[in-house]
């Protein structure tokens, strides 16, 4: 899994973590520039070295639409404290690809990155008056960032990731409960879910011995469930978010070590998320449409419920929720391709080579509304635009994302003919 930013709230609520800070972060860090974002099951090669400056510029410039070559240049220059190139490559990398949810993770980080001293003003609730906004706009980013998915990597940098040996001792003392809470949060930000939610677990078990349910923190559940999910332990993920979610119907006052500010909608999407990954969509539509109810602009509530519809076949509700998705979020032109996507696989192809058109307007830097674009066009009968549309993206499309979008291409402008 790669190593993401870190959840450095937990910072202020944990002094002793502060020490730990600086190594775990390289650590973090170098996971980052190895290995690639969807590869959740590669291991490190320890005897390889961390691509250079100049490698990851290059690589940058070169693959200039690859959203993946911007965030990794962005996370060196971040070592580097270029803060200012690092927003530059992540707003890059978000512009070409909306979707990019840890892009958002570290733009939101940059305000304290900047100003160390932010995170302590932040959790007094004395953020500086000229710094009030830069921190909103953080809280919306980290927010956007979790919606887009929730399962995107939080990393606790400043909790020592475990190694192998180490072990939890069977003594009962406040010194071992204490380092179980540490080990939890440490096991969670190394990606290590399973001792995270085991640790914690014990760490739960031995600070509230014989006290009820609703003593524990609320940060217990929400770490704990989500090591769960990143285990497809859906079950158990969905009891925990399911007790935040009840916590939040009853109006409780969130836990601070919770440094997204969610509300009761946003649970309720979570559990939808849960419960479509879990295969059942019956459960996970009355979550998105509860969630809905209670905040219309949730976008990515109707991107998922035109998932859950189109792999149903049910073509006008998929349309339908694809539409309030793009007219819900307007800055999202990723939805504008969804949205043609489905409008060409039920059928109505007028509409859908207008909305891929607009999708291809609305980002240029994203190839992939001309490769399906091309594909309609060629089922229309329209080999000259077909052929232009599959031109266009075997041109710019970067080979690392879109292998095999691209060798599908290639194969239909072989056939398609000079």
């Amino acid at each position: 899994m790669v190593l993401r930013r870190r959840d450095t709230h937990l910072l202020t609520a944990h002094p002793e973590l502060h020490k730990l800070r600086t190594m775990f972060r390289r650590i973090a860090l170098t996971l980052t520039l190895f290995l690639p974002a969807a590869a959740s099951a590669q291991t490190l090669d320890s005897s390889a070295k961390p691509p250079t400056l100049d490698q990851l510029e290059t690589r940058a410039r070169e693959d200039s639409l690859d959203a993946e070559a911007h965030f990794r240049l962005a996370t060196r220059y971040y070592t580097l404290k270029r803060f200012d190139d690092e927003e530059r490559e992540l707003r890059v990398t978000i512009a070409i690809d909306p979707r990019y949810a840890p892009a958002y993770l570290w733009l939101g980080y940059l305000p304290f990155d900047r100003k160390r001293s932010l995170w302590k003003d932040y959790r007094k609730g004395r953020v500086p008056r000229d710094l009030a906004s830069a921190v909103e706009e953080s809280e919306r980013l980290w927010r956007q960032a979790f919606l887009v998915d929730p399962l995107v990597d939080f990393r606790v940098i400043g909790a020592e990731p475990p190694t192998e040996e180490m072990v939890v001792v069977p003594e009962y003392g406040r010194a071992t409960t204490d380092y179980l809470l540490r080990l939890g949060l440490g096991a969670f930000g190394a990606a290590r879910y399973e001792l995270a939610h085991s640790a914690l677990t014990t760490w739960a078990e031995r600070a509230y011995h014989n006290q009820p349910l609703d003593s524990l923190p609320d940060f217990l559940f929400w770490y704990r469930g989500l090591a769960y999910a990143h285990l497809r332990a859906w079950n158990r993920a969905a009891e925990d978010i399911q007790t935040l979610l009840r916590r939040s119907l009853r109006a409780e006052r969130a836990d601070t070590l919770i440094q997204i500010p969610l509300h009761t909608s946003d649970y309720q999407y979570v559990l939808g998320v849960l419960y479509q990954a879990w295969r059942k969509p019956a459960e996970a539509t009355l979550l998105y449409q509860d969630a809905l109810a209670g905040d219309l602009g949730l976008y990515m509530a109707h991107v998922r419920l035109a998932q859950l519809r189109r792999a149903s076949g049910i073509w006008a509700e998929a349309i339908e929720e694809a539409r309030r998705a793009t007219a819900a979020n307007p800055d999202d032109p990723t939805a504008l391709l969804e949205l043609g996507i489905i409008l060409s696989e039920a059928g109505r192809t007028a509409e859908a080579e207008e909305t891929l058109r607009q999708a291809s307007s609305a980002n240029p830097r994203d190839p992939r509304p001309a490769y399906h674009l091309g594909v309609l066009e060629a089922q229309l009968g329209k080999p000259a635009e077909a052929r232009a549309s599959l031109a266009q993206f075997v041109a710019r499309a970067p080979h690392t994302p879109y292998e095999s979008l691209l060798a599908d291409a290639k194969q239909r402008l072989a056939a398609l003919g000079p």
